[in-house]
């Protein structure tokens, strides 16, 4: 079972993996998009009836799966950590992040990302704004309307995925990494989030069914 596909992007090596994120085995950088932790208790505020732990313990169960498996010294969280205002959920992380006393951990702040700067400082997260550029590479949350020539963007907030055809004329949708030009998409973490399809074109896409990634 193929459970991460590496692609080579100039000097880089990129791991896709089947957990929806994506590993760089040079620097032990784990990158991540769109948990949206705290969204089942902001559904409930809303009177959407949801259990307290929905997506909240699988999510938190996945992430500490891919930390077993890939030895991480940065985690880098694509924007959309936290869903909306502080809530009983923030504490769950604080708690999380208080386990990985040597793993730095880095926000590229996301529309959602709503809470004081206090809040992340307590679950000892660096902040960055807008963007962090480190090498060719430049993060931001959203996809960047343009990067300078030979950048790529490394970016979440769309939750892409793909459209596979199958058999009587039925489709199946999986979330996907999508790579094109300039810009890499990331799939959204969280299992509370939905997906929007993107079309192909000229992109390259990788779907994961959760267990495996494999180009289409």
């Amino acid at each position: 079972m193929r459970d991460r596909l590496e692609l080579r992007i100039k000097n880089k090596t990129i791991y896709l993996l089947a957990e929806k994120c994506i590993f760089f085995p040079e620097n032990q950088t784990l990158v991540i998009a769109d948990i949206h932790l705290g969204k089942a208790a902001h559904f409930r505020k809303a009177g959407i009836i949801i259990p307290q732990q929905a997506g909240t313990d699988r999510d938190y169960k996945l992430l500490q799966d891919v930390l077993k498996k890939y030895e991480t010294k940065r985690i880098i969280f694509l924007g959309d950590l936290f869903h909306s205002s502080e809530n009983a959920a923030w504490l769950h992380f604080v708690d999380f992040s208080s386990q990985y006393p040597h793993t730095e951990l880095i926000l590229i702040k996301g529309n959602h990302d709503i809470l004081p700067l206090a809040y992340y400082q307590q679950g000892n997260l660096k902040v960055h704004l807008e963007t962090l550029q480190e090498d060719f590479i430049l993060y931001s949350h959203a996809p960047l309307p343009e990067v300078p020539a030979g950048i790529l963007n490394i970016a979440g907030h769309v939750h892409p995925a793909a459209n596979l055809k199958a058999r009587g004329k039925q489709t199946l949708r999986l979330p996907c990494f999508h790579l094109e030009q300039s810009l890499l998409l990331l799939p959204a973490f969280g299992s509370l989030t939905g997906t929007f399809a993107l079309p192909k074109g000229n992109a390259q896409q990788f779907v994961t069914t959760g267990r495996t990634v494999l180009a289409i």
